[in-house]
């Protein structure tokens, strides 16, 4: 039986393009240029990751009142998801982010308006679902992760925080014992004052942090290299490939998620998850049309004897 995985954050409406330049300030630029529109943001990406991969999704976020939020829903519907989370917010347009590449450079611009409206009476309302564990951004509004938390652990079930696009301000001593916590390397530099840049200083980073916050697993997303977790006796890297962008990050925690729901496993699950990040990174385009199915992982991992 799937695992129903509750997937809270931004949903936006993803606008990548393909360029041969960037322009220059006040220029220009008229050529043809590839382009597409997908479902975009942390819990969109988070949803579809989980999805592909084999999971049971319960999408809870915010739209808006227009095309891009309806076709949102209509998208997530058609991959089988509980949609009835997502709360479409009257008057408002929903969140766009705007992602131009050019070569190997990339530039990103998002809207993160409505992501400020998950609040917690609809987090609450999600849980109504009894899912087998929660995935949280921590782009929400930290009252409303600070209650998934909470609730998650009346619940009984794992709670996994992804702080990819957390705030400087965010309270995580507040956050009580949680399950796992991601965070990328400047924000693990900003809390504990460690910048990570190899396994000892990952170690150093994760023990200060344990100071302030109690997580049984704490991951640091090593730039575009790879991932180091800690889990209080025992720490682990694993690497993933060199050249992935940033965008790929997004995929590293929900895909963890589902191989750690599978066999129990957390070395395997992030080993699982960066097998994912490599085959995702081969492809060209928005970020949710690179994730790889289940059995295209499943695949790799048999034909390559990839160790899990």
């Amino acid at each position: 039986m799937k695992k129903r995985i509750l997937v809270i954050g931004s949903i936006s409406a993803e606008l990548d393009f393909k360029v041969s330049r960037f322009a220059n300030d006040g220029e220009e630029v008229a050529e043809p240029f590839e382009y597409e529109i997908a479902p975009g943001g942390s819990a969109g990406i988070g949803a579809c990751a989980v999805s592909r991969l084999g999971g049971d999704v319960i999408v809870c976020g915010c739209v808006g009142n227009d095309e891009y939020g309806r076709s949102l829903v209509s998208f997530f519907k058609e991959f089988g998801m509980d949609t009835r989370f997502i709360k479409t917010v009257k008057g408002e347009k929903t969140d766009v982010s705007i992602v131009e590449n050019s070569g190997a450079n990339r530039r990103v611009f998002r809207n993160t308006k409505l992501v400020q409206k998950v609040d917690t009476d609809l987090v609450e309302d999600a849980f109504t679902t009894i899912p087998d564990a929660v995935y949280v951004s921590l782009d929400v509004p930290a009252e409303t992760v600070i209650r998934v938390a909470e609730l998650a652990r009346e619940k009984g079930i794992p709670s996994f925080l992804d702080g990819e696009r957390i705030p400087e301000d965010f309270p995580i001593d507040r956050l009580g014992v949680i399950d796992l916590v991601a965070l990328p390397p400047e924000a693990t530099e900003r809390l504990t004052g460690i910048a990570p840049r190899d396994a000892m200083s990952n170690l150093k980073a994760a023990v200060e942090l344990h100071k302030t916050l109690r997580a049984k697993t704490y991951m640091f997303k090593f730039g575009v290299g790879g991932a180091f977790e800690y889990k209080g006796n025992f720490s682990y890297y694993i690497p993933y490939v060199e050249d992935a962008h940033m965008g790929y990050r997004d995929l590293l925690v929900p895909a963890m998620i589902v191989e750690n729901l599978r066999s129990g496993k957390s070395v395997r699950a992030t080993r699982y998850a960066a097998t994912v990040v490599e085959l995702a990174s081969r492809k060209e385009g928005a970020v949710v049309t690179t994730i790889p199915s289940e059995t295209e992982v499943l695949r790799y991992i048999l034909e390559h004897e990839v160790e899990l």
